[in-house]
């Protein structure tokens, strides 16, 4: 038989976030700067040293940079694949006095408007994915911020399409059935992160917002093509860097 819990044993659910907290912020002092970007899916493309031929970098820790951009300073975290790890960025940076943060990512296209390095920025999200569940089983809707999501557009020089994506964490399960399902539901494209990024958040009482670049588009079997993707990829990282050092910083 197991041993019972001695009574003064600290209740986990009260323990854990001081451990994930260690995980990620353990050289860090202090709170984080209330605005930050996340970069998703790919830390080849979207890793620190993008961020950093852009902006000044005020202090480097192991997960996340303090940089600084016309003016307003921010957090770039490092690059998280999937829901799980980017839920726990989201909430591990909330209770660090994150108030508003910006996901980058990648997205397989299924709306025949969407074409290879466009750009999209989810109005909302299908939870697919399990972490969302986790957090809050009530068929809970994964909503962007409006504001930040108008703050985005108000920001692009360009094109910016607007949607829903599907967020899944059991990439093989993709096959057509999937997209055919996706695109009668009319969903634009198909993610990791969104959905836990935008839950987490909601529930951690942050704005959030994802900025996702096509990489493909599975709805009519076009593989990725490269230029296209970097060009697009160079856009998503300006369009945020613009958004948080104009418009997003007046809803701080």
């Amino acid at each position: 038989m197991p041993e019972s819990r001695p009574a003064d044993a600290q209740d986990w659910g009260v323990t854990f976030p001081g451990v994930v907290d260690g995980w990620l912020f353990s050289d860090v002092d202090g709170p984080l700067p209330p605005v930050a970007i996340l970069p998703l899916e790919n830390p080849d493309l979207y890793d620190r040293t993008g961020w950093a031929k852009r902006v000044d970098v005020v202090r480097d820790h192991r997960s996340v940079s303090i940089a600084r951009h016309r003016g307003h300073e921010f957090a770039v975290l490092t690059a998280k694949l999937g829901a799980p790890a980017a839920a726990m960025a989201v909430q591990a940076a909330a209770a660090r006095g994150v108030r508003i943060l910006i996901g980058v990512g990648y997205c397989g296209a299924v709306a025949d408007s969407l074409s290879c390095g466009d750009l999209l920025v989810p109005t909302g999200a299908v939870a697919a994915d399990g972490t969302s569940a986790a957090y809050c089983a009530e068929r809970y809707p994964a909503v962007a911020d409006h504001q930040l999501v108008r703050a985005l557009h108000d920001t692009a020089p360009g094109t910016l399409h607007d949607g829903l994506v599907l967020s899944l964490d059991a990439v093989f399960t993709q096959d057509s059935a999937l997209v055919d399902r996706c695109r009668v539901l009319r969903v634009s494209g198909i993610d990791m992160e969104t959905s836990a990024v935008l839950t987490a958040a909601r529930l951690n009482d942050v704005r959030a917002a994802t900025v996702l670049v096509a990489s493909d588009h599975p709805g009519l079997g076009v593989p990725t093509d490269g230029a296209l993707l970097s060009a697009g990829s160079d856009r998503a990282l300006e369009l945020v860097l613009g958004a948080v050092t104009s418009h997003v910083a007046e809803l701080d």
